[in-house]
């Protein structure tokens, strides 16, 4: 008995045997006992209860029924389960994976030895004449000189880490700023590379230069390990003993010599930047002063930007003038290193550094045929020998059918450090064929008429012919206007007909690049009317000018000139590593790409107007040998600083002319803008000295070769017959109309009415009103070019255009 009276329960006691194994109680307790808290449920049990008792065979149970809604959240809840469970996975790849392969690939690559490297001299490279015959050999130049960290001036290094990576002595061989900058640039169309110079000095050391994904991984791993095991002077050390700077110089102590002629001491801040600049392209070093001076004013302002130089110094520096370029490559003559600038630059574009043919000892076979070579060098000599020693000349040829450059002389001895077949000039009137183009588009040919009358008005801008050639009348024709050189049909085509933009896409179509001058303007970015005669701000080289009118000598196919037939690796069985050929030279459609039969007829309609300007009594000077059917366009550009000039005067002179064989370009002019006078001291004209440069080095080409023709011609719109009809019809009416005392309109005068050809006995009176008669001006590279944009001056020694 309890107390209270109350009895007491007895709940018998359970041996050890009988003692749950869990601590936590049963689900049911035994008969009679009180229910105690149920056992969690297994994952295989039911996470609801329903009600149904699972121990009662007669129990009823139907599954719940889920609706429509219901249902799609539960199997959205499922999916989206099995997302995040594969993106964890996912991400613990991401992350794993790349850590476990940098940390194998860091204790297996070995860092870059300078000494080594040095040993490994570059091989001799070969380079071969189109026909076979050899050009020249690059010879190694022996064992690199090597100097100590201690050696290299602060000035050196400052201008190095300016140029290329302003943090390597912080960074930890890579800059992951910097190359998720590059893969934004490179998704958005971009360029620039993200490497630092402990990464470059890897890639360079390696000689592994693949495009891969691998190869940059690697890179970044052996950049890494590099920092954490060499101090910092001796990887700058190694990189500049390393890398190559151009001209021929590898490592930094061969560069002062290549270019300043010095010791490494005694190299300036300023000639630094010369030589960190060079780093990114060495080999257009060679041949390409105005980049260098564009890279130099880089490295200049970087140094300014990271406090390494004081802007008052920055604004007083110009550019130091550099060693004489023919010390690059001692074995070549001028002319030749100006042929071997250029293909190098052709490889570069093509991922082919110099650095690398050298490194392998490429085989290199020229597009250069020796005899179009020998032609052009003679022409060119021949026709300038005793003229004024501030004259200068270029000429290119092109072969229409290929693309390949045959002949390519832009040396000239007073300026041997300039290639004038590729510096900026204004083109004058050899620009007019593109005008054509324009209007074939708009379905109108050469027997248009338009008021050919000097002294008009377009936007304000007043355009003058020159004396001698107001004749081609209120009526002119296109084709007497080309013949003649009619600034103001040619200004009125482009102006009211076409549209200015119209003529810079023709010029485009024909192989202009899109983008001319020093300063990559856009041709079709706000043209003025300077585009229609070749003057302004618009201007061109000898070698754009020979292949886009190579694209009208092959009947509207248009082919890259290019001076590089293919490059082999005769190490690895003569195996192609470029073909020029085939990169450069594949044909393509000018002027219509779905239509081969139109852009063929505006090519023809291009070169019917341009066979008279060669082939009349007034060209008659330029006409080919043998009877041979050409075709050209000369051009001259008016003196700007007419201070310093006559209104007379000229200084751009041009002939571009073509058969269906060959295109050549011909410009003659000067290095500072000055007059370009004779040796009879006569204003030169396109008909004048370029023409003979022209006319000599086609007869010594073609002589001796089958003769071909141009295709037959099939006018677009009006012919020039038509013209002349419509022409004197109208007249003819107009005269019947008018009374006795009206002075009836002037007709087109035939052409033999104008018999000039080459100099005239003294220099034509000019009716421009002034040299800078369009608004604009124009853009000049530095000492070249003729400025002003003033109207172009006859080629037949007439001042029209």
């Amino acid at each position: 008995m309890g107390p209270a009276g109350q009895q007491t329960v007895r709940v018998p006691q359970s041996t050890p045997a009988d003692q749950p194994t869990d601590v936590v109680n049963p689900l049911h307790g035994a008969s009679g006992r009180t229910r105690t808290t149920p056992e969690p449920e297994l994952l295989t049990h039911r996470e609801f209860d329903d009600g149904y008792d699972y121990d009662d065979p007669d129990s009823q149970y139907d599954e719940p029924v889920l609706g429509d809604d219901e249902a799609r959240r539960l199997r959205r809840k499922k999916i989206w389960k099995r997302v995040r469970r594969v993106s964890y996975v996912f991400v613990a790849l991401m992350l794993i994976g790349p850590l476990v392969a940098f940390f194998v690939a860091y204790q297996i690559v070995d860092v870059p030895n300078p000494e080594r490297l040095a040993d490994q001299l570059d091989k001799t490279v070969e380079i071969k004449y189109a026909n076979g015959d050899n050009f020249a050999t690059v010879a190694p130049k022996g064992r690199r000189t090597l100097v100590k960290a201690a050696d290299i001036p602060v000035q050196v290094r400052r201008a190095v880490y300016a140029a290329e990576d302003a943090t390597f002595e912080t960074n930890e061989g890579f800059d992951i700023t910097s190359i998720m900058r590059a893969v934004w640039n490179n998704l958005t169309g971009g360029g620039g590379g993200g490497s630092t110079i402990t990464q470059q000095y890897v890639k360079k050391a390696t000689g592994n230069e693949d495009k891969t994904l691998t190869r940059k991984a690697l890179e970044l791993v052996t950049a890494y390990k590099l920092s954490n095991t060499t101090d910092k002077e001796d990887i700058i050390a190694g990189y500049l003993n390393t890398i190559y700077f151009g001209k021929g110089a590898y490592g930094i102590v061969a560069a002062a010599k290549a270019y300043y002629d010095k010791p490494l001491d005694q190299i300036t801040d300023i000639e630094a930047a010369t030589l960190a600049g060079v780093i990114q392209q060495p080999g257009r070093a060679g041949g390409d002063p105005e980049w260098v001076e564009q890279r130099w004013n880089y490295v200049m302002n970087k140094l300014v930007e990271n406090k390494w130089m004081d802007p008052a110094k920055r604004a007083s520096a110009t550019f130091p003038p550099m060693a004489d370029e023919t010390a690059a490559n001692p074995g070549m003559t001028a002319d030749k290193q100006f042929i071997w600038a250029q293909a190098k630059r052709e490889l570069e574009n093509a991922g082919i550094s110099e650095e690398e043919i050298n490194r392998n000892g490429y085989k290199v076979e020229l597009t250069i045929d020796p005899a179009a070579q020998e032609a052009a060098k003679e022409a060119s000599e021949a026709v300038m020998k005793g003229q004024p020693e501030n004259l200068r000349k270029a000429l290119v040829a092109v072969d229409p059918n290929t693309g390949r450059i045959v002949a390519y002389y832009g040396f000239n001895e007073a300026k041997n450090g300039i290639d004038f077949a590729r510096s900026w000039q204004n083109p004058g009137s050899s620009f007019k064929p593109f005008d054509l183009v324009a209007l074939l588009h708009k379905g109108k040919g050469l027997g248009e008429t338009f008021d050919g009358t000097s002294g008009r008005k377009f936007g304000g801008i007043t355009i003058n012919n020159s004396e001698g050639n107001d004749d081609c009348g209120e009526r002119c024709s296109v084709a007497k206007a080309m013949e003649l050189s009619i600034n103001t049909v040619f200004a009125d085509i482009a102006y009211n007909e076409t549209g200015l933009k119209a003529v810079a896409t023709a010029a485009i179509e024909a192989g202009i690049p899109q983008n001319v001058g020093q300063k990559g303007m856009p041709l079709e970015q706000n043209p003025d009317l300077n585009i229609s005669i070749g003057g302004g701000k618009y201007v061109a080289r000898p070698i754009d000018m020979a292949g886009a009118y190579a694209t009208f000598a092959a009947n509207g196919t248009k082919r890259t000139p290019h001076i590089v037939a293919k490059v082999t690796n005769p190490n690895n069985g003569d195996e192609l590593i470029f073909d020029g050929d085939e990169s450069l030279g594949k044909p393509q459609p000018a002027f219509s790409k779905t239509d081969p039969a139109l852009n063929a007829k505006i090519a023809r309609n291009v070169t019917e107007s341009l066979i008279p300007v060669v082939n009349s009594t007034r060209g008659g000077a330029l006409k080919c040998i043998e009877g041979r059917q050409c075709a050209g366009k000369t051009g001259t550009h008016g003196c700007a600083d007419t201070a310093k000039t006559n209104k007379s005067d000229n200084c751009a002179a041009w002939m571009v002319g073509y058969t269906p064989q060959i295109s050549a370009a011909v410009w003659v002019g000067s290095d500072d803008n000055s007059a370009l006078r004779n040796k009879q001291n006569k204003v030169i004209f396109g008909s004048g000295l370029p023409g003979d440069i022209w006319k000599k080095f086609m007869d010594l080409y073609l002589k001796g070769k089958e003769k071909k023709n141009f295709p037959k011609y099939v006018p677009i719109g009006l012919s020039p017959d038509q013209a002349v009809t419509q022409t004197r019809n109208s007249d003819e009416n107009k005269n019947n109309n008018q009374s006795s005392s009206s002075t009836p309109s002037s007709t087109p005068s035939s052409s033999s009415n104008n018999s000039q050809s080459g100099e005239p006995s003294s220099p034509p009176k000019s009716t421009k009103t002034n040299t800078g008669i369009f608004p604009t001006g124009r853009v000049d590279p530095p000492g070249q070019g003729g400025g002003g944009g003033g109207g172009d001056n006859d080629d037949f020694g007439q001042p029209t255009g």
